[in-house]
């Protein structure tokens, strides 16, 4: 998913997406619930550490 289509689904602005992703700001804990919705997971998935 490109960051414009999980902006797009999240509700989210693009560049915000950008600044995650480049770990420029952090996410909030309701920003975090837009991206799992929009990624069809638990919240949780997004926060555990995989080997």
């Amino acid at each position: 998913m490109s960051q414009e289509d999980l902006a797009h689904t999240a509700g989210i602005d693009r560049s915000y997406i950008s600044e995650l992703e480049l770990a420029h700001s952090a996410a909030s804990v309701d920003i975090l619930e837009k991206i799992a919705v929009a990624f069809d997971v638990d919240p949780q998935e997004l926060l555990s550490k995989r080997g």
